[in-house]
């Protein structure tokens, strides 16, 4: 395989210059889970743990790969500031048993009525009111952050790879690795389309637009807390559509 030729003529860049042109990434991504974190999350500390992933990611990447450096790096530096948040686990038990309920839940009347509930039916599910289910919403919505580790794709019969080894993984795994990649894309392309209009919407505005809550609330003609509120409902219901615990 040909070298990377974005890289294949370059010298490995110090960390000095590393900083230079990638801490406005590492910002970029630690703003972005901030949004969904408690208070007691310190900006500084993510990025912190994010300039670790980034130095950690400039020497283990692989030239030859067809890859882009700034897209394996983003993995690594986003993985290591969750990392970081999943050091403290500081969301209490209670909200996790009632994440789970919550994925149950979807997964229950998505099988019962063939289609995806809306809140009003989830919650009546649940055995809560409307205004309780939509708390809960608030209260869960640090699940939106995902580790990477959590999206499996399938490897062979005796290990699954993740997104990161796919990327950075053995050469000799290459053809494996390709071909889970294809598959976890289509599961998650699947499980995108399978997504109200509003969520799907949602999730095009926000991860693929990257418009800011405030400015999704404008285009929608909702509240930025209502669109919170949808955000984490979707981020529930992709991780029920793709069995994720």
């Amino acid at each position: 395989m040909t070298a990377n030729p974005q890289y294949a003529h370059m010298a490995a860049p110090t960390p000095d210059e590393l900083l230079e042109e990638y801490l406005p990434l590492v910002r970029y991504h630690a703003d972005q889970l901030m949004r969904r974190t408690p208070d007691s999350i310190e900006l500084d500390d993510l990025i912190n743990a994010g300039v670790l992933g980034l130095l950690d990611g400039a020497q283990r990447f692989d030239h030859s790969r067809e890859v882009q450096f700034k897209t394996f790096v983003s993995y690594r530096v986003r993985g290591a500031m969750i990392d970081y948040l999943r050091a403290f686990d500081w969301m209490p038990r209670g909200l996790r048993d009632h994440a789970k309920e919550m994925q149950a839940a979807f997964h229950e009347l998505e099988q019962q009525y063939g289609r995806p509930a809306d809140e009003i039916e989830i919650a009546k599910h649940l055995g809560i009111t409307l205004d309780e289910y939509r708390q809960r919403l608030n209260q869960v919505r640090s699940m939106s952050v995902v580790h990477f580790d959590d999206l499996p794709i399938t490897g062979n019969q005796d290990e699954d790879l993740s997104i990161l080894e796919t990327l950075s993984g053995d050469p000799m795994l290459m053809p494996e690795a390709q071909n889970s990649m294809l598959q976890f894309v289509g599961m998650l392309a699947e499980a995108i389309s399978a997504l109200p209009a509003r969520e799907n919407v949602l999730i095009t505005l926000y991860y693929y637009e990257e418009l800011t809550m405030k400015e999704i609330a404008l285009i929608l003609g909702l509240t930025e807390s209502r669109v919170s509120q949808l955000h984490s409902q979707m981020v529930l219901r992709l991780r029920s559509l793709m069995n994720l615990d």
